[in-house]
């Protein structure tokens, strides 16, 4: 389940070049590593199947700029090939590394130009609790 605050593309158009998200997490005037816990991720899938360009990488970025230019890539899906680039699929999902950067977002680098092609994705809490089951103390 994703928070509203936390997505950064919602059914955003990827054509050309170099783009980044429409949309970005602001930590604050003091940066601070958001996910100490490890429960949170960050995903990113296809909502509307790619035409006409070559491939996709999408890039978990932080900045200093609101902007999110000159990025540092915290994560990366490598470059997938278009024929993969269909509605469903799972481009980038992992948990969120340390960050040290005010803004957070994702910068898609294209090759080719894609007529069509829409993803959604943002920052959503971990669902696997055997991962980093909770653990409650102080019960006799």
């Amino acid at each position: 389940m994703y928070d509203r605050e936390l997505i950064f593309s919602k059914n955003q158009a990827v054509t050309t070049g170099t783009q980044y998200s429409t949309d970005k997490y602001d930590a604050g005037s003091a940066p601070f590593n958001i996910n100490t816990n490890r429960e949170l991720q960050v995903a990113c899938q296809v909502t509307t199947d790619f035409a006409d360009g070559t491939s996709l990488n999408v890039n978990f970025v932080e900045s200093d700029n609101a902007d999110l230019s000159s990025p540092t890539v915290l994560a990366s899906s490598g470059v997938i090939a278009e024929a993969n680039l269909k509605k469903g699929k799972t481009l980038l999902r992992t948990a969120v590394p340390r960050t040290t950067k005010r803004y957070l977002g994702f910068q898609f680098v294209t090759v080719g130009t894609h007529t069509a092609g829409t993803v959604f994705g943002g920052i959503l809490r971990d669902t696997d609790d055997t991962v980093f089951p909770a653990q409650e103390t102080g019960y006799v």
